[in-house]
C-alpha cells in the first residue's frame, strides 16, 4: 500500500504546515481587541531582559588565591589582573611563584603556564595563554579566554630547572 502525502512548496506536508500556522491565525482573532497582551505573569518580555541583564559576566576575586603543587615544592598565588575573570573577553593573570619552605623563595627563570578545563563539558580553553617574567618570582600569563560560563579546573604549571610541578584550583563562573 502507499500513502502520498500533499506538500506545500518549502517540502512540509500541508497537514503539518497547516498545524504549525493554525495556533498563529487563531492567535490574532482577539474579538476585537487591538491591545497585544504582555507575557504571561512572572516572564519578562525581552525588552524588560534586555534591560536588566549586565551587558557581559564577570566573577569577582576578593583576593588572591594561594595554593600548593601536587609535590608541595611551590607555593602559587594567582589573581587576574584586576581581579576580575570576565566571561568570554581576554584577561591577564599574575601569579607569585615561591618555594614552599620557611623562606618563602621567590623563584625565577621557571616557566609558568595555567590551562582550565571545563569537565562537565569535556573541553578547554579556546586559546593557549602565554607567560612573561617580571622578576622576584612574579609572572604574568596573558590571553586568556574562558568562552562560557560554568565549572572551571584551573591547573598553573610550573618548570623549573627540568622539574616538573602542578597546583590546581578551581572556578565557577
Amino acid at each position: 500500500m502507499v500513502y502520498s502525502v500533499a506538500m506545500n512548496r518549502a517540502g512540509l506536508p500541508i497537514s503539518m504546515f497547516l498545524a504549525l500556522l493554525l495556533p498563529h491565525a487563531l492567535g490574532s482573532c482577539g474579538g476585537g481587541s487591538t491591545s497585544e497582551a504582555g507575557p504571561p505573569d512572572g516572564v519578562r518580555s525581552a525588552d524588560e531582559a534586555r534591560a536588566t541583564e549586565p551587558d557581559s559576566y564577570e566573577f569577582q576575586f576578593e583576593a588572591p588565591r594561594e595554593i600548593v603543587t601536587r609535590d608541595d615544592a611551590f607555593r602559587v598565588t594567582w589573581r587576574p589582573e584586576n581581579g576580575r575573570v570576565p566571561i568570554n573577553e581576554h584577561f591577564s593573570v599574575d601569579v607569585t611563584l615561591v618555594r614552599n619552605d620557611a623562606e618563602r623563595t621567590p623563584v625565577e627563570g621557571a616557566s609558568v603556564t595555567i590551562s582550565c578545563f571545563m569537565p562537565d563539558h569535556g573541553h578547554g580553553m579556546l586559546r593557549e595563554p602565554r607567560s612573561e617574567e617580571l622578576g622576584e618570582g612574579k609572572y604574568r600569563v596573558n590571553g586568556f579566554l574562558l568562552h562560557m560560563d560554568g565549572y572551571w579546573t584551573v591547573a598553573v604549571n610550573v618548570l623549573v630547572d627540568g622539574l616538573a610541578a602542578t597546583a590546581e584550583d578551581e572556578l565557577r563562573l
